[in-house]
């Protein structure tokens, strides 16, 4: 008996992708922002998003919404209107990080946001994990 459940958790472990077995530290993505006039520049937002896996649209939705202000996006830049310091820009990065992006029950990133009748769902890819949140 406890040789079929050890060979059922065997196969069970190579189906799971290589990245869940990973050790590696996950770092959320600091911004590199420039002020110019009455806007700040952040440089690397595609790289941010990319980073994170999430799109870039959700992102610039979250960062407008969180900071009070308008902004648009040309190429990989994020060109919010008004000053902003470089330290507020990545806690609303962590912020979103906490809410869309790491998983409540095994504190892992590899998550995927998806619709489900309306309700969009994060989605942990390493231990299955499910929670709605706000669009």
């Amino acid at each position: 008996m406890e040789e079929d459940y050890e060979k059922m958790l065997e196969d069970a472990r190579e189906d799971l992708p290589e990245e869940v077995f990973e050790s590696a530290r996950f770092t959320i993505p600091e911004a590199d922002t420039q002020k110019s006039g009455n806007k700040t520049v952040i440089n690397n937002f595609g790289d941010i998003a990319d980073n994170l896996g999430r799109d870039k649209k959700h992102l610039t939705k979250y960062l407008l919404k969180e900071l009070g202000t308008a902004g648009h996006r040309e190429g990989k830049e994020l060109i919010l209107q008004g000053k902003f310091r470089r330290g507020k820009i990545n806690g609303k990065i962590e912020d979103y990080c906490e809410e869309y992006v790491i998983c409540d029950e095994c504190s892992r990133p590899d998550t995927r946001l998806v619709k489900e009748k309306g309700v969009t769902i994060l989605k942990c890819e390493a231990c299955g994990a499910r929670k709605s949140v706000e669009e």
